[in-house]
């Protein structure tokens, strides 16, 4: 991984030639072919690294080869992994990992950012300040099953299919048609997490033709397949959750009489009624 701090240029991966210039990052994947053209001097901070992690590695293997802007706190990253590097401090390695691993998140967050409306209560003020939006955002989440096309939506809300489009893009940030996809994954996360569906009828419950289609789509906006996302969940904490309302907290002392023994302690445990 290559940080440009100042200069510019061209650089080449393989067939693919790319512009840079200062705060471009780029990604050299394994075995690319790469060499750097530049127009005026050129600083960089690199790295170079080996990913064990399977799941990591396969994101990164997808990811873009560059990033034209990024934060200003990837050049830390970078200066934080040489300091310690050079220094040779106690648990430096593990210092290392954590900047390297904390780089990459970055890169692969930039590289596909979160979704242009990012919490529910954020579109639910937007909707309410737009009663066209509103109308038409409550067809499409009735109808996200259904071929719900922009041309049906604007016949509901009595607009032109442009009008519409217009105020999704002034009120929520994207067209109505990337409303109905984001909503559509968000029906197909529940789906996946709280039920045992097969994949196939999960695409067609929330409106997929195909379930290739709603494989590519979902691996788009959550990085990651849904297979992956139910493994994901299914090894998270939730599997690990057991209520039971027999049970109870029940303070308990434990005496020790033995010569030399500690003082009484108490301990705090859960036992059936």
């Amino acid at each position: 991984m290559i940080y440009f701090v100042s200069g510019s240029g061209c650089i080449s991966l393989g067939e693919q030639e790319h512009r840079i210039t200062p705060g471009s990052l780029l990604l050299v994947k394994p075995r690319r072919l790469h060499g750097l053209s530049p127009s005026s001097q050129v600083k960089t901070l690199d790295i170079k690294f080996l990913v064990k992690d399977t799941s990591l590695r396969k994101l990164l293997l997808c990811a873009s080869d560059l990033l034209d802007e990024t934060d200003a706190g990837i050049a830390d990253l970078f200066e934080r992994i040489r300091n310690e590097g050079e220094r040779k401090g106690h648990l430096y390695r593990e210092l290392c990992n954590l900047f390297l691993a904390e780089l990459l998140i970055c890169y692969l967050r930039s590289d596909n950012p979160q979704p242009e409306v990012s919490s529910n209560e954020q579109i639910e003020h937007a909707l309410s300040s737009d009663p066209i939006v509103q109308q038409a955002a409550q067809f499409i989440r009735e109808h996200h099953a259904e071929d719900c096309s922009l041309l049906a939506v604007a016949r509901v809300v009595g607009r032109s299919d442009r009008h519409v489009r217009q105020h999704f893009k002034d009120a929520l940030g994207v067209s109505p048609r990337r409303y109905l996809l984001q909503y559509r994954i968000q029906k197909a996360q529940e789906l996946i997490e709280y039920s045992d569906y097969p994949f196939k009828e999960i695409a067609a419950k929330v409106g997929f033709k195909t379930i290739h289609h709603f494989a590519r789509a979902f691996h788009e906006a959550c990085g990651e397949t849904p297979g992956g996302w139910r493994r994901k969940y299914q090894a998270g904490i939730c599997k690990d959750v057991n209520i039971d309302p027999r049970f109870v907290n029940t303070n308990w002392t434990v005496q020790e009489n033995s010569v030399g023994s500690s003082p009484s302690r108490a301990a705090l445990i859960a036992k059936p009624q």
